[in-house]
Parts: C-alpha cells; structure tokens; sequence
C-alpha cells in the first residue's frame, strides 16, 4: 500500500496528545474533519490497520472518528455477521425398543404417537404375564 499521503497528513505537525487527551478531542475533529486533505486515505489505512483489534482496544481520534465510531463504521462495512449451520451431532444413547415390545407400546402412549397392533399385542402378553405371576421380571427356562 501506497503510504505517501502521510507525508501530507496535517496531523504530522500537531502535538500527539491532542489525538488521545479527551479534553482537546474537539480540537482534533476539527483539524480532521475540515482541514486535513487526506482524511479518507487515512481512515482506510487506520480501519485497515485496526481490522483485528477489539472494539474496545480503538483510542484516540484517527480520520475525525474516536475508537467507538471507527469500530462501528468497520463493522457496518463488514456486513451481517453469516452464521453458520451446526453440524448435526450424532444420536447418542439407548436404542428405541422396537416396535412389539411392552416398551414400545408405553413410548407410543407417551409420545401421544399412534399405537401400532404389534405394540398392543405385546402390551397384552405382559398384562397376562404379570397377572399369572405377579411380577414384571422375565423369567428364563433353564
């Protein structure tokens, strides 16, 4: 980038405080604002030199602007912030019972799903089964 508009920056033969002292700021828009002729070349090349700094890490006036003002107009040319889709995330847990099984038919119910005739079926085999046995476990034939 070409920098030989510094050179003529009005801000070269100034006090530097007066860029970062709050009590002579209006002193220092005013220099920027109405006397300087280089005051785009120099907004670019601060925004551009700013481009990665925290909004709230801007001070002094640079190109007429305080910190807070460069940081929104650099933003406002930046555009909406894109967001991007999540990827999905993969399913993690417990299988679902399958359908014919006492589970599936309670997740049914619960879910407010309708109830397949499988489901119903099984749910009426534990019904009988627990009350020949009273219990719920399932007992293996040895």
């Amino acid at each position: 980038m070409d920098r030989d508009w510094e050179l003529k920056a009005l801000c070269r033969t100034e006090d530097p405080e007066i860029w970062f002292s709050k009590k002579t700021w209006p002193r220092a828009k005013k220099l920027c604002l109405d006397e300087c002729m280089v005051r785009e070349e120099c907004l670019e090349a601060t925004l551009a030199r700013e481009s990665q700094t925290a909004a709230t890490m801007r001070a002094g006036i640079m190109a007429g602007l305080t910190g807070a003002q460069r940081a929104k107009l650099a933003k406002s040319r930046r555009g909406p912030a894109v967001k991007r889709p999540e990827p999905e995330k993969p399913k993690v847990g417990r299988q679902l019972a399958p359908c014919g099984t006492k589970s599936a038919y309670e997740r049914h119910r619960r879910k407010r799903e309708p109830i397949d005739q499988a489901c119903r079926d099984a749910n009426s085999r534990s019904a009988v089964a627990y009350r020949a046995t009273g219990s719920t476990k399932v007992f293996s034939v040895l």
